[in-house]
């Protein structure tokens, strides 16, 4: 592959900004001010309204820093703004939705780039293409979609921005019936480390349009992204399945979700959850599943689960765009639901495996129960989603820098 300059000098200008200076005092409007539209704001920290005017992080776990926040209202905004920082040796965070999280954001001190004004959605029925701002999340697609007969991979959270999401892969339910929503990326315009706007696409600029499809966070601030669509499959409908089990079947279930691993029809998605009441003091199996097809057909395969003896089993078809207020009996529709909520202490960690074992899983589905016993405030939980691979293996692994294409469960 060969690098083009505008992600050298990314990759520099990034180092280059671990050494950046203390804010203290800047005063951010006079500094940037100059230069911005009129559509856009500037906020500090310290305003009465600031948890209200800028987008809240989903999680506060190892959180950056800000010292402020400009909301760009035009492309040329963020090109003003990453100019002034760089020229001034000040650290910027983009943030579409507010959902990315990793363990190195704890060291950042800076300011926010507030892309929320970027909400644009601009549908292409007829060619079958959609374009996307940097902060359109996943809902906002949903009824556009399907009254156009049109689909995309989205992620299990429908309050995820579509381009954090879809830079990093997408993975989700959809993944069997139409792979990887990276896949479906055609175009993006971003503003690279030095302040350039540019495009890049499988013509233009194709070294970059390599690296952002499963490494995107790094490369530059996406402003927008078109994507090609799929049409709807099974009419547009999904039958969900819920299957409760008790804590003490774990094991059983797993045994069930293994029989999958060599073997899973592309419409079929299985997620399993473990859930313990704090007020019964009781731990139990919630399974999920998806299936793109008619409703009739979905018990002959799903029958390893349906062996292993659940106490109660739900059966919906819905809207795919329904899926979240139907699964896990509804507990993504609740008000509460930890996807949609900001403000939380979520500490998460992800493993991405080729085989089921059993065992191991029923180890940590007990150690996941003691540990809820012995801490009354915990509200954590483990869960494994079996997602079909084959669509996604279509694509040869090389075409994209996302690397875990033969993944078949993420835990």
């Amino acid at each position: 592959m060969v690098v083009s300059s505008h992600t050298l000098y990314l990759l520099v200008a990034g180092l280059g900004l671990v050494t950046a200076r203390n804010l203290g005092s800047t005063n951010l409007t006079a500094l940037y001010g100059p230069g911005l539209s009129s559509g856009a704001e500037i906020f500090y920290r310290s305003d009465p309204q600031w948890s209200e005017d800028v987008t809240q992080r989903w999680d506060l776990y190892n959180a950056p820093t800000y010292f402020g926040a400009i909301q760009p209202a035009t492309e040329r905004d963020v090109q003003h703004i990453v100019k002034i920082s760089a020229r001034n040796n000040i650290s910027f965070l983009a943030t579409g939705r507010g959902h990315g999280g990793s363990s190195t954001l704890k060291a950042f001190d800076g300011i926010n780039i507030d892309l929320s004004k970027f909400r644009t959605v601009d549908l292409d029925a007829n060619n079958s293409k959609i374009t996307v701002g940097g902060s359109v999340n996943f809902s906002q697609l949903f009824d556009p979609l399907y009254d156009a007969g049109k689909m995309l991979p989205f992620g299990n959270s429908r309050c995820v921005g579509v381009l954090g999401a879809s830079l990093g892969g997408t993975v989700g339910v959809w993944q069997g019936i139409l792979g990887l929503g990276v896949d479906y990326l055609d175009s993006v315009r971003l503003v690279t480390a030095n302040g350039e706007l540019v495009e890049a696409s499988s013509k233009q600029n194709p070294d970059l349009f390599w690296g952002i499809r499963g490494a995107g966070a790094n490369f530059g601030i996406v402003t927008s992204a078109t994507f090609n669509l799929h049409h709807n499959v099974n009419g547009g409908n999904l039958t969900s399945v819920d299957l409760l089990y008790p804590g003490s079947a774990n094991k059983t279930v797993f045994e069930a979700l293994q029989t999958y691993d060599d073997k899973i029809p592309n419409e079929l998605t299985l997620n399993i959850g473990s859930v313990y009441n704090q007020t019964s003091g009781q731990s139990s199996v919630v399974v999920n599943v998806v299936w793109f097809g008619p409703e009739e057909e979905v018990m002959q395969h799903i029958q390893p689960f349906i062996a292993a003896g659940p106490t109660i089993t739900n059966t919906k078809t819905a809207r795919w765009t329904d899926w979240w207020t139907v699964a896990d009996f509804g507990a993504y529709s609740i008000p509460s639901a930890t996807d949609c909520v900001n403000g939380q202490n979520y500490t998460a960690y992800t493993l991405g495996v080729k085989r089921t074992d059993p065992n191991t899983l029923m180890s940590l589905f007990n150690n996941v129960t003691d540990f809820s016993k012995t801490n009354p405030n915990f509200s954590g939980f483990f869960g494994v989603d079996r997602y079909p691979n084959a669509v996604t293996l279509r694509v040869p692994d090389g075409d994209t820098a996302y690397p875990y294409r033969e993944i078949k469960s993420q835990v």
